[in-house]
């Protein structure tokens, strides 16, 4: 059995900060002949990338796992820090343990040292001693420790059953969270041993800390009177193996990670996400952080916070709930595990009865929760199975989840380094491109997010490469890591090797030749090779915007978003101010058209002047064209406005999110009377298209408009049912899904009976699949991102107007957007990337 000598106890030392507190337990290690010195660098790493203070006073910095071969032999040396030093949690550390490990020697030591942790009297006497055999005592077990107060439940008297951990990973989360609900089936007292630790059955923590691994004995006892009966039930799941998937062979409770594209071949570790925008950038990464969550320490009415703990967790339970539902049905019944584990971590009895213990003390509710779920998410990632370690993860995941209903929460963003960088996040909203400078990002690469979520949009906007839906492992990766960000493969390299950087290299030398190339060329319109023409307009927020899009050749725009007006300020922009802002687009675009949007602001958007109350699901809620109806004095005021500066040049104005004809009727009534106020000639009018509704309702609506525009963004996620934000449906929200093509055919066919034209301005139009299969469908008309106005230009020149048309033809009968992309991927492999 490892033990601890009195040459790994380092007492009486002191660390400015927590970086030589580790350098200092790293180089006793060293001298120890625990590790080579290259080991400390993990530890720093590891560090970065999850936090190893446990409570108590204890930190147990350790390496991260791809540096075990610096391990020379397994063990721990304890250095002692008498005067603490902040480990970044609020309490100093006093005792740091560092860990070499290369088997599970140590993990005898680390139990004992977790019960340490469940006395404070204890760690603070060992934290300030001078006899370093105290502490080699607790640690080699020669001095009983005070026990944890978890996973060590009181022993019951009742009847036992003997059974076994199931193979291969023992109890982990899934297994560990059927037997918890079979035992909370049960009014009996129940607990599981595990060599001398006891665990409470009806508590999810309790059983992962017993660190079980497969194959090992376990006995349940139960008391209570349907004690018998909980006792058969448990037997019985623990003979179907506790939800364990049978004959897998490497079960994970993960969802599988996206394989890469075939034809992709690099050396790195390859981490496939979706190509949201194209291009190739080689440098360091750095995590985009957007929010803090502040919690005052103490609350005057402990009543009143029980009761928001209450209903926090409440709350974060159904949206559990819900998550899980979905992955079943995306995912099948064993990968949306981790999400009733995750259901489980919530109801644990033990750690919410702690939380409301540390309430009914005077703390508040955010952070008596917060101190609670961080303890024990730090011992559960000290366990010497990599799985059970790894549910540390998913309880500091479901932990913040809580917080966030609780805390103050901040958005802020950690400053940028000097140097430019591969930005990485769960995801990005639209207020975030304030915060970026787009000369220090390289890139953008997200967990989450879909082909047509706001990241993809930011980075076309930006023209930067950006992969989305990566998957949550991405986020692991340590700030200066070096990667290749692969827009146009839709995958992201982590330690590139020297060919993979070559590779990089000519990549971006060809896409900058190809961007000149279209830069010199953006003026020239975007004919066909076999003589169709296709209009390229863009889609501009604001005034200055215009006069870049003329520069980079947009032939109009397409889209004109007149919310910049209207958000972030205390009152509505009166007539003349919106006056002024369209009169100089107007003018700027010198007679080249501009489409003017009316309001389009819903219940999602905080806009205090509006009183609009809040919406259980905002994106079916009073929005666009509703809105204009509940505040028909912001309408009038704006088209007012808007019909004045349409006698400075061709205008056209575009009422968003008509659901029905009735809805145009009344907003074309107004627009009409208006008009004949200011007594200025008519001018073209048109709906977008985003809502089924008005596709099945075209051939009506397109006999009282000028044009159709489909807001391919919208239309996406009312046609699939799917928020384009969310956590785990937004890969699949993709424009070019079949059903949405069919959408598109639909509405253009109708449009074309009613001698009307057909535009695009959503994400898709902007796409390098989409531009050609939107093409290829009839619209007239693609409206895009400033940056992307060259290039989609380029490549509509460079192909035949049939071959599109064909592919559209034969995408409407592929089974999903995958298929549809592989498909154009395979037609136009020569078409200036379409992928």
């Amino acid at each position: 059995m490892l033990q601890v000598s009195e040459s790994q106890v380092r007492l009486g030392l002191s660390a400015p900060d927590k970086t030589e507190a580790i350098r200092i337990a790293g180089r006793a290690m060293v001298d120890s002949g625990l590790i080579d010195p290259g080991y400390i660098d993990s530890m720093l790493g590891r560090e970065a990338v999850s936090g190893t203070y446990l409570g108590s006073g204890i930190a147990i910095p350790h390496g991260l796992p791809e540096a075990r071969d610096l391990v020379r032999r397994t063990g721990v040396v304890v250095v002692q820090f008498p005067q603490g030093v902040d480990w970044g949690g609020g309490e100093p550390a006093r005792l740091v343990v560092g860990i070499a490990a290369k088997s599970d020697e140590h993990i005898a030591v680390l139990q004992r040292l977790t019960g340490v942790l469940g006395d404070p009297a204890e760690a603070a006497r060992l934290g300030n001693t001078s006899d370093p055999r105290a502490i080699m005592a607790v640690l080699n077990g020669e001095a009983p420790a005070a026990p944890a107060s978890e996973p060590v439940a009181a022993p019951i008297d009742g009847d036992s059953i003997a059974v076994t951990a199931p193979s291969p990973h023992g109890l982990h989360a899934r297994p560990a969270t059927a037997l918890v609900e079979v035992a909370k089936r049960f009014r009996a007292e129940i607990a599981v041993r595990h060599g001398g630790t006891t665990a409470n059955a009806k508590s999810l923590i309790s059983l992962l800390r017993l660190g079980a691994s497969g194959g090992q004995p376990l006995t349940v006892t139960a008391s209570g009177e349907d004690a018998a009966a909980a006792l058969r039930a448990i037997r019985a799941a623990f003979e179907a193996g506790l939800d364990e998937p049978v004959a897998a062979a490497t079960p994970t409770e993960e969802p599988a990670p996206r394989a890469a594209p075939a034809d992709l071949d690099y050396d790195g570790r390859v981490i496939a996400g979706i190509s949201a925008s194209p291009g190739v950038s080689t440098g360091p990464v750095w995590k985009f952080q957007r929010e803090e969550l502040t919690v005052a320490e103490t609350a005057p009415d402990p009543a009143a916070q029980h009761r928001r703990l209450d209903q926090a967790l409440a709350a974060a339970a159904a949206d559990l709930r819900n998550l899980h539902e979905e992955f079943w049905k995306k995912a099948g019944a064993a990968k949306a595990a981790i999400f009733k584990a995750h259901q489980e971590l919530l109801d644990d009895p033990e750690m919410v009865a702690e939380a409301h213990a540390l309430i009914g003390q005077g703390k508040s509710a955010g952070w008596a929760w917060r101190a609670v779920y961080e303890e024990r998410a730090g011992t559960l990632a000290q366990l010497a199975d990599p799985l059970l370690a790894g549910r540390a993860a998913d309880l500091s995941d479901v932990g913040r989840r809580v917080l966030r209903l609780l805390a103050v929460v901040t958005e802020t963003m950690a400053a940028l380094p000097e140097h430019p960088v591969i930005l990485l996040a769960e995801d990005l909203e639209p207020s975030d491109t304030a915060k970026l400078d787009p000369a220090k990002v390289l890139g953008l690469c997200t967990a989450g997010g879909g082909a047509t979520s706001h990241t993809a949009i930011i980075a076309r906007s930006l023209d930067i490469p950006a992969v989305v839906a990566a998957g949550p492992s991405v986020l692991d990766l340590e700030n200066g890591r070096t990667a290749i960000l692969d827009g146009d493969g839709g995958v992201l390299v982590a330690d590139p090797s020297e060919r993979d950087r070559g590779r990089a290299a000519e990549a971006r030398i060809k896409v900058g030749e190809r961007r000149e190339a279209e830069r010199l060329d953006r003026y020239k319109p975007a004919i066909t090779t076999d003589g169709r023409r296709v209009e390229v307009a863009a889609n501009i927020s604001d005034p200055a915007e215009a006069v870049q899009a003329v520069e980079a050749g947009g032939e109009g725009v397409g889209l004109m978003r007149t919310e910049f007006l209207f958000l972030q300020r205390d009152l509505p922009p009166d007539e003349e101010e919106q006056f002024a802002a369209y009169q100089t687009m107007v003018r700027a675009m010198n007679g080249l058209p501009i489409i003017l949007r009316t309001l389009d602001i819903g219940g999602d958007k905080n806009v205090p002047y509006l009183r609009m109350p809040a919406e259980g699901n905002p994106f079916l809620g009073v929005r666009g064209i509703r809105l204009c109806f509940e505040r028909e004095d912001l309408f009038r005021t704006q088209l007012r406005a808007m019909l004045r500066a349409s006698v400075e040049g061709p205008v056209r104005i575009m009422y968003p999110m008509i659901a029905a004809p009735a809805e145009l009727e009344r907003a074309k009534a107004i627009t009409e009377a208006v008009r004949q106020e200011l007594n200025v000639p008519p001018v073209e009018l048109g709906i977008m298209i985003e809502v089924p509704s008005a596709v099945m309702m075209a051939d009506r609506l397109a006999r009282e408009v000028s044009f159709f525009s489909i807001g391919t963004n919208d239309l996406t996620q009312y046609v699939l049912a799917m928020d384009r934000l969310h956590p785990v449906l937004a890969p699949q929200a993709d424009g070019l899904h079949p059903a949405v093509l069919r959408m598109v055919e639909r509405t253009v066919d109708a449009a074309r009976r009613a001698g009307i034209w057909v535009g695009a301005c959503g994400g898709v139009a902007g796409d390098p699949a989409g531009a050609v299969l939107l093409s290829g469908l009839g619209v007239a008309e693609l409206s895009v991102a400033i940056p992307a106005v060259p290039s989609v230009k380029a490549r509509l020149r460079a192909i035949a107007m049939a071959d599109a048309e064909r592919t559209a033809r034969d995408a409407l009968d592929c089974a999903d957007a995958g298929e549809v992309r592989a498909l154009v991927r395979q037609r136009f492999a020569d078409a200036g990337g379409v992928s």
